[in-house]
């Protein structure tokens, strides 16, 4: 039996790059998904539970944002970080029309002409 979903706000996959401020570090990372109070990292290092990471996200309304690190796990292509934000929220709209834009085959999703 499966357990209710505990979350407060819907999740959207992402696959968006981003420069995390980390102590005295520029890092890469990239989000891989995101809802309106935070967002999953996909990091180079592990950070541990409590600590703070400054981003910006100009896709999603928010120009400077801390993130607090809820936990940090290994994985084959380096470290999933689970973040919650300090204290705005992202822009839903804006993680919905990014969601679904990067959901859709390039080109808008239309079926290429076939020729003969």
């Amino acid at each position: 039996m499966s357990q209710p979903e505990r979350r407060r706000h819907q999740r959207y996959p992402l696959r968006l790059p981003i420069k995390v401020h980390y102590r005295d570090q520029e890092l890469s990372a990239d989000i891989i998904n995101a809802s309106a109070s935070g967002c999953l990292l996909q990091m180079g290092i592990s950070v541990e539970p409590g600590e703070t990471l400054e981003v910006s996200i100009p896709q999603l309304n928010m120009p400077k944002a801390k993130l607090v690190v809820v936990r940090s796990e290994s994985s084959s292509s380096g470290f999933m970080v689970a973040t919650v934000f300090d204290s705005q929220m992202a822009d839903e709209p804006s993680l919905s029309r990014l969601s679904s834009e990067k959901s859709e085959p390039p080109g808008g999703g239309s079926t290429p002409p076939t020729t003969k």
